[in-house]
């Protein structure tokens, strides 16, 4: 089995080994290279072009806000995940917006990691179990209300997804069918999650049944 590349980048040289230890250990992934820097976690992606990337927003002279932007323009298949102390949602929302596929606390069990790590390797979305909030989002929509707010909500390349999400597409098919990266499908898929206040596929295919978007 091809073990999946991973490249990290954090500024403290202790964490950054204990890390690279926990997901070095595993059968699914190798580290190919660490970084403590912007500059050379840039130079790093650039060379190794990895698989998945896991790296803090703070660094030293730069902001992994921005690295994730320039990791997902250049290396737009590639898995990110954040791993960092900060503990504001608003941050990891604003991570997940410019790219990132994952957002936890540098607080969290290996084991918390690595399975974290799986979940976005398979197209989830993470957020650390500690910034979920256990009230809806404002202003995120009702199931019952989608058939009139639905559309309002859902722009029409989220909808083609909502719809072939809930007929059992694949991640891949759904990118085959409309032209666009596996990558840009992930990312509709969870904006279309959120907007509807749905955590999961099942989920997700029980509201299209509901509202007669597919027939049970």
């Amino acid at each position: 089995m091809n073990r999946m590349r991973v490249v990290l980048i954090d500024d403290h040289p202790p964490l950054r080994e204990g890390i690279a230890a926990i997901i070095g250990r595993t059968e699914s992934y190798e580290i190919v290279g660490t970084a403590g820097t912007f500059d050379e976690g840039l130079h790093l992606l650039r060379t190794e072009k990895p698989d998945v990337i896991v790296l803090d927003i703070s660094l030293p002279d730069g902001n992994g806000l921005d690295l994730i932007r320039k990791t997902v323009a250049e290396l737009p298949d590639a898995r990110i995940m954040v791993l960092t102390m900060h503990a504001r949602r608003q941050l990891a929302d604003r991570a997940f917006e410019v790219g990132a596929d994952g957002y936890l606390l540098k607080e969290s069990t290996g084991e918390l990691l690595v399975d974290s790590l799986e979940r976005i390797a398979a197209g989830e979305r993470v957020l650390d179990p500690k910034l979920v909030s256990p009230e809806p989002a404002q202003g995120c929509a009702d199931a019952s209300a989608f058939p009139c707010a639905g559309h309002k909500r859902l722009s029409p390349r989220e909808l083609e997804v909502f719809q072939l999400l809930a007929v059992g597409q694949s991640g891949k098919q759904i990118a085959d069918v409309l032209g666009i990266s596996p990558k840009t499908v992930d990312n509709h898929r969870a904006s279309v999650m959120d907007k509807l206040c749905i955590g999961s596929v099942a989920e997700l295919v029980r509201v299209a049944i509901r509202t007669g978007t597919i027939e049970p």
